[in-house]
């Protein structure tokens, strides 16, 4: 069971270092919130994640491959987010930020964990393909002969790794962000990530199952 785990721990470390929407969102807090802000951020992605691999083991995720209606509703309500986060940064690059302080620091305001652990909820819950990858992944590390826990570790081994790995990059970024203390680059980073965000959007909006 050991050598089960370890495995599976390779693979969706594989899988998380694939940069994605969540990554944009962990590196978008980091950068624009600091470091708090980017770890809420990375552990509303895993609870995600955690929420999508409960309902792999229920059989609920597996209806998103066989129901093209559950598929296109999920995806365009995911991909309406991802736009709305893009377009709220792309607006923060373009109107000067009141919270900076003389040095083009920035706060996290009133709420703003609550919000980036929201942002990263959202992100990966709204994202129908985490629910197919966890559906078609989680049946390759079980039998019928193995334990009843095996699924279950199986999926919180995910999470740890998704929230290790968001986590360094919401470290690396956070430090990254301290330097770029002029209001000027703050609004580039803000458009660039807005931007980004909103290419997610659009391409999950037109992707397939």
């Amino acid at each position: 069971m050991f050598a089960t785990l370890i495995a599976f721990a390779g693979v969706s470390l594989l899988a998380t270092l694939i940069p994605g929407p969540d990554t944009a969102v962990v590196i978008k807090h980091s950068l624009g919130r600091g470091r708090r802000a980017a770890m809420a951020a990375a552990a509303g992605c895993s609870t995600g994640q955690v929420g999508w691999g409960l309902a792999s083991i229920a059989g609920i995720a597996a209806l998103l491959a066989t129901s093209v209606v559950a598929f296109t509703v999920l995806k365009w309500i995911g991909a309406l987010y991802l736009c709305y986060i893009g377009i709220r940064s792309l607006i923060s690059a373009i109107r000067p930020d009141g919270s900076a302080d003389a040095t083009g620091a920035r706060a996290v305001p009133p709420g703003g964990v609550a919000a980036s652990y929201r942002d990263g909820l959202f992100t990966n819950a709204l994202n129908p393909k985490t629910a197919l990858f966890m559906s078609a992944l989680l049946p390759q590390f079980t039998g019928p002969g193995d334990p009843a826990w095996l699924p279950v570790a199986l999926v919180a081994v995910t999470a740890v790794v998704s929230f290790g790995c968001m986590s360094a990059y919401a470290l690396v970024f956070a430090k990254i962000g301290d330097v770029l203390r002029r209001p000027v680059v703050r609004r580039t980073v803000d458009g660039a990530m807005g931007g980004v965000l909103v290419s997610f959007g659009v391409g999950l909006a037109f992707s397939h199952a």
